[in-house]
This record gives structure tokens, C-alpha cells and sequence, in this order.
């Protein structure tokens, strides 16, 4: 072959190889958040939203502007798009199908008599923004805090906003939608200060991942729901 056809040859084979592979992968960001708890009342209970989070001590975020997944361990995962009408909750390979990620879902607050439920939608929360200056990891931040408007409800979030992350589409709160960008801490407190809960971001990077990162593995069992009542409001 005529050498000058060769060269056009390997240089096309090594153009196409480095689309193939820009084609099968996606930059996200990452952000590998621990897991903090304090609290000197035995009595006062974990938060459930926390719960997968507490048993393993971390969580690992990865997102795009539309799509998310939470690591919990190497079997254990969350995943949510807002253009699918369900996301996933992966474990012990079964996919369990639940609401989609867009919708708003109402968080449950057991009292400790366990007589009732309360629950609250986003519009319950009143948002302040506080006054100062803070930082984590290195960034600067606003604090929110998130107070909700309903009797019994001993709970107070704070959280740690930087201009320098993107939003998240995560919302482990309804009303965490209301913030602005990318959360480095998220707290929850009570009135008391015997209870001290919450995730704060340790390592966050952009990384590439493949493409099927947000999607079921064909491969797997999909456990699906059963049609869900309409909870927007």
C-alpha cells in the first residue's frame, strides 16, 4: 500500500476510535459527601431520609443537569432522570421502580408517640437565607435554612449553597429545590441542639463516566410499582 495511504488510513482509525470513545462516555460531576450524627438524647430517632446514607457513612452524588445517581456501595445505588417517568432504587441486583425524579414527593415525620403522621410538601418549608460569611471546602457559600410551618415538627436544615457547583437535580428534600445551585452541606437540627444529622461533602471532581451510568442494566430484574397515587399538588 502506498505509504501516503497508509498514514491517511491510521490517522482515520485513530480519529474514529477517539469519537467512538467521546460518544461512549459523558463528563458529571462527583461529589462524595460523609455522613455526620450527634446526638445526646438516645431517644430521638435517625432521620429515614438518611437512612441508606447512615449505614453505609457516605454517599457518592454523580449528575448532570437532568440526570442522577447516588452511590451507596458497589450493589447499592440510586438512579433518576427527569426525562424517564420512574427512577430506581438498585440493591441486591433488583432494580425496585419508583416515582420519577421530578415529581414532588411529601416528607413523612413520625412523632414519637407514633399516634400520627405529619406531612409536608415543599411549600411548608419557610427559607431564610442567613447573614455572614461561610465556607467549605475551600469555597465560599450561603446558608439557607429551612423551617417547617408545622406544629409538632421539631426540625430545623441548613444548607450550604456554592455558586461554584451546578444544581443539583437530587432533591433528598422537597424543599431543597428551592435552593439555587449545588449543595456542599445539608444539616438537620432541632430546637433543643440534641440533634445534630446531616451530609457534607468531602471530594467533589468531574469525571467521565459511560454513557448507560444513569440507565438499569438491561441485564437486571425491574420490581415494578404499582400505579401511585397523585401526590402533586
Amino acid at each position: 500500500m502506498n505509504r501516503k495511504y497508509l498514514i491517511i488510513l491510521v490517522l482515520w482509525l485513530i480519529s474514529g476510535s477517539t469519537s467512538l470513545n467521546a460518544q461512549d462516555s459523558v463528563s458529571v460531576w462527583k461529589i462524595e459527601y460523609q455522613y455526620l450524627y450527634k446526638s445526646s438524647d438516645t431517644l430521638i430517632k435517625q432521620d429515614a431520609k438518611f437512612a441508606n446514607i447512615a449505614t453505609y457513612g457516605r454517599a457518592t452524588l454523580y449528575y448532570t443537569d437532568s440526570a442522577y445517581r447516588v452511590q451507596y456501595a458497589a450493589d447499592h445505588w440510586e438512579i433518576g432522570d427527569f426525562s424517564a417517568p420512574r427512577r430506581y432504587s438498585i440493591y441486591d441486583n433488583l432494580a425496585r421502580e419508583g416515582l420519577s425524579a421530578a415529581q414532588q414527593m411529601p416528607e413523612v415525620y413520625e412523632l414519637s408517640n407514633d399516634d400520627f403522621q405529619i406531612i409536608l410538601w415543599a411549600n411548608d418549608y419557610k427559607m431564610l437565607k442567613a447573614e455572614g460569611n461561610f465556607e467549605l471546602m475551600g469555597m465560599a457559600c450561603n446558608k439557607f435554612v429551612f423551617h417547617p410551618q408545622k406544629k409538632l415538627v421539631d426540625a430545623v436544615y441548613e444548607v450550604y449553597v456554592s455558586d461554584n457547583v451546578p444544581k443539583i437535580p437530587w432533591h433528598p428534600y422537597t424543599f431543597m429545590d428551592q435552593v439555587p445551585s449545588g449543595f456542599l452541606g445539608l444539616y438537620k437540627k432541632n430546637a433543643a441542639n440534641t440533634l445534630f444529622e446531616g451530609i457534607e461533602a468531602k471530594e467533589i471532581k468531574q469525571i467521565n463516566v459511560p454513557v448507560d451510568f444513569f440507565k438499569v442494566p438491561p441485564t437486571m430484574k425491574i420490581q415494578r410499582m404499582i400505579a401511585p397515587p397523585k401526590l402533586n399538588r
